[in-house]
């Protein structure tokens, strides 16, 4: 998982559009993936961009902390008895 995540606000013949921004690695590159919401103004579109930035941010959090224990467990066999 890459770390980054955003809304973001496009005019689209002078209406205003929430897109769901991220970072995802494919073939060995980083490259900015956004996923439309829908209308700014509808309050469901709000919920739902505010939703998928909680969802994002949480698998981050939770694959960091299995990366920090990864390396703790992999110090404890580097140092040895």
């Amino acid at each position: 998982m890459e770390p980054g995540c955003g809304l973001g606000v496009k005019i689209v013949r002078g209406r205003r559009y929430l897109y769901f921004w991220r970072y995802e690695r494919r073939e060995g590159r980083s490259r900015k993936v956004e996923t439309y919401l829908g209308p700014v103004t509808a309050a469901k579109t709000r919920e739902r961009g505010v939703r998928m930035l909680l969802e994002h941010e949480s698998r981050a959090a939770a694959e960091l902390s299995r990366r920090i224990d990864r390396y703790r467990h992999a110090m404890v066999r580097w140092a040895g008895p």
